[in-house]
């Protein structure tokens, strides 16, 4: 018996939960390089009836042709205001973060101590983000969302997610798995209660 794709594990889970989803697979053109068939796959799934937040999955073998570099990420993301025109990551902070006294850039502050102490942010943050940041009630539902795996970070903007019609026209919020697709059916949902809850704190 073959194993479930991920697709499949994912239809199922949506089904299980009376959810939608949506799927999209485009098939590459077989060239003298490419020789196996690969896929673009983008995967979306509303939280609810009413869409406030969604998770994506999205795959690209040739996201960059000249290198062949493969993109792979999947979180749950929710817009944002139009006024929020930062690009930024954020994850936890670790020893080697601390001691590595001569980076070559520096990552931004918010100005809480404590929060800033655990996390680094790097890309370029703007003043309508860094007041949206400086809610300590958003900082700690930032580091709950990163204590749901380690390697989970917290993106602003960071991905192209045009494919989602609710999304693509608004600046995102997400937390994100930049390692690969997420599968595991309670991390999906610690996600989806996590950026639900720091919806109602920004909206």
């Amino acid at each position: 018996m073959e194993d479930k794709s991920d697709i499949e594990i994912l239809r199922e889970f949506a089904k299980s939960t009376n959810r939608l989803i949506e799927v999209k697979e485009l098939l590459y053109p077989r060239t003298g390089i490419r020789t196996t068939r690969k896929y673009k796959r983008m995967v979306y799934m509303p939280n609810n009836p009413e869409k406030t937040s969604f998770f994506i999955w999205f795959n690209d073998p040739y996201s960059n042709s000249k290198i062949g570099q493969t993109t792979i990420f999947s979180g749950a993301f929710i817009p944002l205001s139009t006024k929020i025109k930062s690009n930024l990551k954020i994850r936890n902070r670790y020893i080697l973060d601390k001691l590595n006294l001569f980076a070559k850039t520096k990552d931004n502050k918010i100005g809480n101590g404590q929060f800033d102490s655990r996390v680094l942010i790097s890309g370029t943050l703007d003043a309508e983000t860094k007041r949206l940041l400086s809610s300590s009630k958003i900082q700690k539902q930032i580091l709950m969302a990163l204590e749901i795996e380690k390697y989970f970070n917290i993106s602003i903007n960071q991905y192209s997610i045009d494919f989602v019609p609710e999304l693509n026209k608004n600046p995102n919020f997400s937390i994100i798995n930049r390692q690969g697709w997420e599968i595991d059916k309670k991390n999906i949902e610690k996600m989806f209660s996590r950026i639900e809850k720091i919806r109602e704190m920004i909206h």
